[in-house]
Order: structure tokens, then sequence, then C-alpha cells
């Protein structure tokens, strides 16, 4: 009972701070309006990338099949050479210049923007770039040394996409500070 009449007496004591005024008229329609524009604005923006995950997924899937196709195939019919070169099956050769190429394409557009601006962000993409491929020749040496490994597969796929994804971030990067600068220039 006591606490009923402490609610009671807050209520009683904060009547007057309520806020009881009815909204100009119009309100509800401008505030739904306000409302369905974020929500286009958000839905807009969430949109891409959720595409752009689930293509890369795709192709990431496809490529690891083609991978333990061509180890499967590799192993199968075994192409013993003297030659000191790696060898790798037809199938992960095709997978490694898919993916080669579109790095190449991404890289090409990442060249193409570089100024003062984004000169820092792209060198040491460049840098990263250069690790990532020294870790795919060693996934490539322990392929060929250690046969038909699946994590290894796994692996190179995976540094593939770490390349294309490292790319694909500094594009972003460059097209923010892109708008900044604009942004900044109009201001």
């Amino acid at each position: 009972m006591k606490e009923k009449d402490n609610i009671v007496n807050l209520f009683d004591r904060l009547k007057d701070d309520f806020d009881v005024e009815t909204p100009d008229m119009g309100h509800e329609n401008r505030f739904l309006r306000k409302l369905q524009q974020q929500q286009n604005q958000e839905t807009k923006d969430s949109s891409k990338p959720i595409v752009l995950f689930t293509w890369w997924k795709q192709i990431a899937a496809a490529c690891v099949l083609l991978l333990s196709l061509g180890i499967f195939i590799g192993s199968n019919f075994g192409s013993a050479t003297e030659d000191p070169e790696i060898t790798l099956s037809p199938e992960i050769e095709k997978s490694q210049l898919y993916f080669a190429s579109l790095i190449e394409k991404e890289l090409v557009k990442v060249k193409a923007a570089e100024n003062e601006d984004t000169k820092e962000i792209i060198d040491d993409a460049l840098l990263q770039l250069k690790r990532l491929e020294k870790d795919y020749t060693n996934l490539k040496n322990q392929l060929t040394e250690g046969g038909d490994d699946k994590r290894i597969l796994h692996a190179m796929v995976t540094n593939f996409q770490l390349r294309i994804d490292l790319l694909e971030s500094v594009l972003t990067q460059i097209e923010e500070i892109k708008l900044f600068k604009n942004e900044n220039t109009i201001i």
C-alpha cells in the first residue's frame, strides 16, 4: 500500500510537468513522410553490400568445387614432371586465372584513382597485396608438396577473396575521400 501511495504522490507532484498539448495539424503526416524517407535511404544504402556479398559467396563456392575437382583429377591421373616450376591441375589454373583477372581489374581501378589524397591508402594496400601474393605462393608450394589437402585449397580461395576484398575496401575509402573532399569544397 505504501508503494501505491508513493506512485500517486509522484504523479501529483509531476502533474504540471506533463506535456499534454496537441501537436499541430499534419504532424502525423510529416512524421510518417520523414520516417518513410529514412527507411528508403537505409534500404538504398544496405542493399548493395548484401548483393556483392552473396555474389562473392557463390563465386567462392564455385571455385572451391573447381579446385577440389582439379585436385581429384590431378591426383587420379598424376602428372609427374621433373619441371622445377609449380604445376597445378587445369581446373586450379583456370580458377587462379579467373581470380587473378578480377584482382587485376580492381587493381587498375585503384591505381587510376591515385592522387595526393589517396596515395598513402593505395601504397598501404599494394604492400598488403604483396604479402598476400607471397602467402599464396607458399600455399601453392605446400599444395604441390603435400597433395590434395582441402585446407590448403580453402586457404588459397580465401587468399584470393582477401585480396579482392582489400581492393574493394580501398575503392570504397577512395570514394569516401572524394565525397568528403567535394562536400568541403561546396561549403
